[in-house]
């Protein structure tokens, strides 16, 4: 008995002596063990990362940022904290799609290490910086927001196209800018061909002929005008001139205006194109596709509203881009892309601009015609998937991107369109080439 008793006492001793080694143990473990803390700005707000590092290595990563978007930034968290617990540094490589959230991470975990970050990162934190501190445009249902639409055209003649925006309030019409392409021979002095027309772009005209934009050539079609017409006033200076008759106006009021056919003229001081009801009837029409789509919110001074247009090659040399901006002079109001490419002839969803049955279409090579992407989704998106496995349609692409620089400052629009990763900013966007376009979108502007 005496024996089994010295065996328990000892077992006892034994086992205490046990957990006594494994508390050193711990308490030797936990000693060597630093908890390292660091915060910087994400996309909703704070993101804090907090850093277990033992014997010099991360041994625990716990990043907490509640106010980041759920199902991207919030969604990217677990992620970058494996990455963070794998590299064993700051210099991670971040979540495609969560840039702002990434760079916030990177940022803070580096402030928690005492690492400093490398100049491409650093570039880095200050576009997502910038992208930051943008008010989103906030999409409203109620009249008084402002509204962007675009249409396509033959609002004079059967030689030409007309691209015509409008800004609505409402029933209002806003802002209205009007641009119109027609052929003419190779060579002309004082022409300003369409982007890529020297180029792959330019294998789609008819032997001879380039496309032009009649108010970046309005030296020479003005000129043209005169000589052939006897015309006094200059084609865009006529543009501008209806322009201005329509802003303010309703949208039925245009309609009325353009009712009056070959008098409507008479109505628009300034203007003396004899097809004025042509190009009023565009902006009403502008003006009734732009009440299709989301409006933001404006509550700034409206007489500093102003709608530029830019052309320019925002995505390769097949084509040339298109981008109409509302800026209150420093902020993106709205935005509006489109893209015009040549397309298979008899494409049964290729829908060519404007006149291309018509005298327009002598400027076209055999077996192609012009299209707009947009207007032509159906068909280039198929070409999309079928060739690089898209799985974004292009309408849907220049949406994302509209709706991500509208409400940016015309500064940070033009820092996003400098950063060849944008696409990891703009939500929804797929295309390699989104830098080009939220670019051509900030020079326009800018202007």
């Amino acid at each position: 008995m005496k024996n089994h008793v010295i065996g328990a006492a000892a077992m006892v001793l034994c086992g205490a002596a046990i957990a006594f080694a494994g508390n050193q143990l711990n308490a030797q473990k936990k000693a060597n063990q630093e908890v390292l803390t660091g915060t910087a700005k994400g996309f909703g707000g704070d993101v804090t990362v907090t850093l277990t590092r033992e014997n010099g290595a991360i041994v625990d990563v716990k990043i907490s940022g509640e106010k980041e978007t759920p199902e991207i930034g919030g969604a990217a968290l677990a992620e970058l904290a494996t990455q963070l617990r794998t590299a064993g540094k700051a210099d991670i490589d971040g979540v495609s799609g969560a840039t702002i959230t990434s760079t916030a991470v990177k940022e803070a975990a580096a402030q928690a290490l005492g690492e400093t970050l490398t100049a491409a990162q650093e570039t880095a934190a200050e576009t997502a910086a910038a992208e930051e501190t943008k008010a989103e445009a906030e999409e409203v249902n109620v009249e008084g927001g402002l509204q962007i639409g675009q249409v396509l055209a033959a609002a004079h003649g059967t030689k030409c196209f007309a691209q015509v925006t409008s800004v609505v309030s409402g029933d209002k019409i806003v802002a209205a800018y009007i641009d119109e392409y027609q052929f003419t021979d190779k060579g002309t002095e004082g022409i300003t061909a369409v982007p890529n027309s020297d180029s792959d772009f330019g294998a789609g005209y008819a032997e001879g002929k380039v496309l032009i934009s009649k108010r970046e050539s309005a030296d020479y079609y003005s000129q043209l005008m005169t000589d052939h017409a006897k015309a006094t006033i200059r084609i865009d200076d006529n543009y501008d001139a209806i322009q201005a008759f329509a802003a303010g106006k309703t949208i039925s009021e245009i309609d009325a205006a353009a009712a009056k056919g070959k008098e409507a003229v008479d109505a628009v001081s300034g203007a003396t194109l004899v097809d004025t009801a042509g190009y009023l009837q565009a902006i009403a029409d502008a003006a009734k596709a732009a009440q299709k789509t989301p409006a933001v919110a404006f509550d700034g001074d409206a007489s500093a509203l102003k709608l530029n247009f830019k052309i320019g090659a925002a995505h390769g040399t097949k084509g040339f881009s298109t981008a109409a901006v509302l800026t209150d002079g420093s902020k993106v109001i709205l935005s509006w892309i489109d893209e015009f490419q040549f397309m298979p002839k008899g494409e049964s969803t290729v829908v060519g601009v404007p006149n291309s049955d018509a005298d327009f279409a002598d400027g076209y090579a055999a077996d192609v015609v012009l299209a707009s992407k947009r207007a032509s989704a159906d068909y280039y998106s198929k070409l999309m998937t079928d060739h690089a496995k898209a799985t974004t349609r292009i309408d849907d692409n220049y949406d994302a991107i509209q709706k991500a620089v509208d409400g940016m400052t015309i500064d940070e629009t033009i820092a996003l369109g400098k950063n060849e990763k944008a696409v990891d900013s703009v939500s929804g966007a797929t295309l390699a080439d989104t830098a080009g376009y939220v670019a051509l979108i900030g020079d326009a502007a800018k202007q």
